[in-house]
């Protein structure tokens, strides 16, 4: 049995999953994971005033650290948490109902910094590879 991530939700745990379905949805979304990746981590390339891309001495793009994107959050907790879900269910053989995408933004109480960081832990864990 897989060992899920758990958040906590209306005070009830509920377990989350990032894996190719919810890349799939992510890469629709963002057109790049890695788009994805930079929103959740509250990184945007530096532009000049004429919108140009600003680069360093080595020639790589410069990166400003902004806030995590709630857009990109909520994008993807509501995917996290119904795969988390449809996971667990089929490993126990039991039944499950997804949840709304309201229902999760109504009871999720965990601030968007630790959220963001949460979620781009679980986004990490989904690239290691299984010995």
């Amino acid at each position: 049995m897989e060992k899920l991530r758990r958040i906590i939700l209306d005070g009830r745990t509920f377990p989350v999953k990032f894996d190719l379905n919810v890349l799939e949805r992510i890469q629709e979304e963002y057109g790049s994971i890695y788009e994805f990746e930079r929103k959740i981590l509250g990184l945007e390339v530096a532009r000049d005033e004429n919108g140009r891309v600003i680069y360093d001495d080595d020639k790589k793009p410069v990166m400003l650290s902004v806030e995590p994107s709630i857009k990109a959050i909520k994008t993807v907790l509501p995917l996290m948490v119904n795969e988390g879900l449809a996971i667990e269910a089929e490993e126990t053989g039991m039944g499950w109902a997804p949840v709304s995408d309201l229902w999760v933004f109504s009871n999720c109480s965990i601030d968007f910094n630790v959220l963001a960081r949460m979620i781009h832990a679980e986004f990490k864990r989904c690239f290691e590879t299984k010995k």
